[in-house]
């Protein structure tokens, strides 16, 4: 089992430095093209020249001189709609992804009372020793848990990237978003699973690491995606893999660019 588990670990990690790979090779690739294009606007004006001042000579009076437009020269990109507090301070960002994740996180406890105790492995009174249970978690060490490995090594890396791009899609930098993803996987840890069940060792490891990871993957697609503005399958993908870019920035055009408008 453990020689499963590290196999899919690895094939997660490769896939995802794959996508990362993929998205700025084409990032980049867009970035060419579209100063191609813009280049090839350049204007050839002709201007008339007065030789009074003896530069030039009279022959030369219909001399023509190429006008290049500077502005129009720049890469498409830098026209794309400002994502939602790209230009706020981290506090409001971090106030922002919070009040998502908080939310997210009291629906998964919910979820997580409601369900066969044989899936949860909690005990059957585990609400009369919560708090009991939050402070015996603040004072020991966390443990290796037996949970499924599709709930250790899928859901979490996938939690992980929600934690992490529920920051980064509003701008914030990789550092930034990576120490939210740790912070919010320490809360649910110690703080809202531990009501029922000692801190996991491999879970505080794999949420921010492998979130982080598969998260920036998605966002770097996302991004791709949305420079020429989202199709109908990319929307989907984005709903499904980054539903923290939906929530912070949508798909309409106040932080988006309509579809084709970027040639």
């Amino acid at each position: 089992m453990k020689k499963i588990i590290g196999r899919f670990t690895a094939f997660i990690l490769s896939f995802s430095l794959t996508a990362i790979s993929l998205a700025q090779d084409n990032g980049l690739n867009v970035s060419y093209s579209g100063q191609q294009h813009s280049m090839s606007k350049i204007s050839v004006q002709k201007i008339d020249l007065k030789t009074g001042a003896g530069i030039f000579s009279a022959n030369d009076r219909n001399l023509k001189v190429p006008v290049i437009d500077l502005c129009d020269t720049l890469p498409r990109q830098f026209n794309l709609p400002s994502l939602r507090n790209e230009h706020a301070g981290i506090w409001k960002k971090v106030g922002r992804a919070e009040l998502f994740i908080g939310g997210a996180e009291l629906f998964g406890i919910t979820v997580l009372m409601l369900s066969p105790k044989e899936v949860t492995g909690w005990s059957a009174d585990w609400t009369q020793d919560a708090w009991r249970n939050v402070k015996r978690s603040l004072s020991a060490a966390p443990v290796w848990d037996d949970d499924d490995w599709q709930l250790n090594y899928i859901g979490h890396p996938v939690a992980g990237s929600y934690y992490y791009n529920s920051l980064r899609s509003q701008n914030a930098s990789i550092f930034h978003s990576f120490l939210f993803a740790t912070a919010q996987s320490f809360i649910w840890e110690y703080f809202i699973e531990a009501t029922a069940e000692k801190p996991s060792t491999q879970d505080l490891i794999v949420t921010p690491i492998a979130g982080a990871i598969l998260g920036e993957s998605v966002h770097r697609l996302t991004m791709n995606m949305r420079r020429n503005g989202f199709n109908f399958f990319e929307k989907v993908f984005v709903i499904l893999f980054n539903p923290m870019f939906v929530l912070n920035n949508g798909f309409g055009p106040r932080f988006n660019p309509p579809k084709n408008t970027l040639k």
